[in-house]
């Protein structure tokens, strides 16, 4: 077992899959619940705000860096909790690699997650953005997780119903923002299953092999290499990012009505015909999903760069790290990415990564229309 040490000026780049970032003043890995409370009760004495950094994806981190303490949860452990006929539970540290977490369920053979492969990040934060991808989320698979509460050290378990699950959203990015820190989390996955093809791309990639009914492990290969050609994964400062920037858009049916009376009146008759493709393949007249990278292509902003920032050409939810990017690069690109957009469709997309160390009047500056 490691010493438990808590360390100044520490770089937080290194630990970012954007490659962005200054230093944390204070900063803790942390393994035992014991380590979590010595850090949590060092913050407390220094009266520090503290931030949990796991894998380091879907945040940026500030030019300045973060003045408080840092916790990095690093305990690692997958375990089968319990096995039924039909289903198995699986026990799993937060500090865990997620990708790690669906390549050993697929080599078990257990369905649920394996079209959230290739998904960089730790496993506990995973749940703080129920991430998701290719028709799946995480919560379509979750049973409970258990958290420590930052205030009080006190270890809690929460259920599914307690999470709050949403489009990328959860009570741990919302309404209980840095409250608590993710210990453990527990997936329900299945013994027998069947693919789930229904995102475009991936049935395009079965129809072109002429493949019906892939294996898990098939699909888990195809996930990664249809990701791999739109996201490029995050492993150095060159091409660095934190995944998806901007969250697609959730439309009720007079928004919709709004965006395509803009698209008519500002783009060429062939862009409305391929939103109303995106209108047909939506399940729900409610809640129609428009994907916020087809407006940014039609703005023309594939490729914008702003300083060592640039957005990415085969996946413009994407911003990428040029190598050498700042926090400001990256945001100045955002916002103008934000802004042309709102000017041409109406439309007002959100940032999806969590903004660390930056001051408010900063943001708000940033997220500014005008």
């Amino acid at each position: 077992m490691g010493h438990f040490e808590i360390r100044r000026d520490v770089p937080l780049k290194p630990f970012t899959t954007f490659k962005v970032g200054g230093p944390a003043k204070f900063f803790a890995s942390a393994t035992t619940h014991e380590d979590f409370l010595e850090a949590l009760k060092f913050a407390q004495d220094e009266r520090l705000p503290v931030f949990v950094l796991g894998g380091g994806s879907n945040i940026l981190v500030s030019d300045d860096g973060f003045e408080g303490l840092v916790i990095h949860p690093v305990q690692r452990g997958i375990s089968v909790a319990d096995a039924e006929f039909e289903q198995v539970t699986l026990r799993i540290e937060a500090g865990e690699t997620w990708d790690e977490v669906v390549r050993q369920a697929v080599e078990e053979g257990f369905w649920g997650i394996e079209n959230l492969s290739h998904i960089p990040g730790q496993a506990g934060a995973a749940i703080v953005q129920n991430i998701g991808a290719y028709g799946r989320q995480i919560s379509d698979v979750f049973i409970s997780t258990t958290v420590m509460e930052i205030r009080t050290g006190k270890v809690l378990k929460l259920e599914e119903a307690d999470c709050r699950f949403g489009y990328r959203q959860s009570i741990f990015n919302t309404t209980t923002k840095n409250e608590y820190i993710i210990l453990q989390l527990e997936l329900k996955l299945a013994r027998r299953g069947k693919p789930d093809l229904r995102y475009p791309d991936v049935r395009r990639y079965f129809s072109e092999l002429g493949v019906d009914s892939p294996s898990i492990k098939e699909v888990r290969e195809a996930i990664i290499r249809i990701r791999d050609r739109k996201f490029p994964y995050p492993r150095e400062e060159k091409g660095g990012n934190a995944g998806s920037f901007f969250k697609n858009l959730i439309l009720s049916e007079s928004e919709f009505e709004v965006l395509r009376a803009n698209i008519q009146r500002n783009f060429p008759k062939e862009v409305c015909v391929r939103l109303d493709e995106i209108r047909r393949r939506s399940d729900s007249a409610e809640s129609i999903r428009v994907p916020t990278a087809f407006l940014i292509e039609i703005c023309g902003l594939k490729g914008h760069r702003e300083g060592r920032a640039r957005v990415n050409e085969t996946q413009p939810l994407v911003l990428l790290n040029d190598g050498g990017a700042t926090a400001r690069d990256v945001l100045t690109l955002a916002s103008c990415v934000r802004r042309t957009v709102r000017a041409r469709t109406g439309m007002t997309i959100s940032f999806e990564p969590e903004l660390v160390g930056f001051g408010q009047e900063e943001i708000e500056r940033y997220l500014a229309l005008d």
